[in-house]
């Protein structure tokens, strides 16, 4: 009797023991993580400062990322509104002014016009023109080619002129110009197309005019019946 007393005695002791020292050891895991969360977390003047500094950062990216869309938008109308050129298939990004040109084209003066274009877009300062001429020329097509690289500078002014027509057009409130067609030639403006009244074909000829370069526009616009 006095033996089973004892192995009761004796396991009851050994349980608080062990609860004990599980409790205890509870206890200095939890104070070790707080320890280390406090340790770890910022004051309030070191978030705001991060913070702060996080959103000078963004807003500094977005602004960069809009300024480069914006002139990449530029580009990009210029290279659709020139005739001698598939925009769709030219691929261009512009990073920190500086623009990049892919794709593929028939000739080699397509590849150098896309490239005097994108050049001649204000906020542009250097291009890496990486467009693939796809074919080649035959002899005929070649002196031909020849033949236009020496007015190659002509044909970028006029190319210039056309898009700086077209945009003041679209940008216009008193004028439809989607429905006007510019092409410029050695100087010289044609507009075609529809409009509803005299004073839109007047308005569409006086913004072509006032372009600089610009000797005569044949105004063959139509007004809507």
């Amino acid at each position: 009797m006095k033996s089973l007393q004892f192995n009761s005695l004796k396991t009851l002791l050994s349980a608080f023991i062990i609860a004990t020292t599980v409790s205890i050891t509870s206890a200095a895991i939890a104070h070790d993580a707080e320890t280390n969360i406090n340790s770890d977390k910022k004051s309030a003047a070191e978030y705001w400062a991060d913070f702060k500094q996080d959103s000078k950062q963004s807003w500094k990216d977005s602004k960069a990322a809009f300024k480069d869309g914006w002139i990449e938008s530029k580009l990009e109308t210029a290279l659709v509104l020139n005739k001698h050129l598939d925009a769709l298939d030219i691929d261009i990004n512009v990073d920190n002014n500086v623009a990049t040109l892919g794709g593929e084209v028939n000739t080699d003066i397509e590849k150098e016009l896309a490239e005097n274009i994108a050049l001649g877009i204000e906020g542009i300062d250097l291009v890496k023109n990486n467009i693939k001429v796809t074919s080649k020329p035959t002899t005929a097509g070649a002196q031909s080619v020849s033949s236009n690289r020496r007015s190659l500078s002509q044909y970028v002014d006029d190319v210039s002129t056309t898009a700086a027509i077209k945009t003041e057009l679209l940008a216009s409130k008193n004028v439809e110009g989607l429905e006007i067609n510019v092409d410029t030639y050695k100087d010289v403006v044609t507009l075609s197309g529809k409009v509803h009244t005299g004073a839109q074909k007047d308005l569409a000829q006086a913004i072509a005019a006032k372009q600089d370069d610009v000797k005569n526009v044949v105004n063959k616009l139509v007004i809507k019946s």
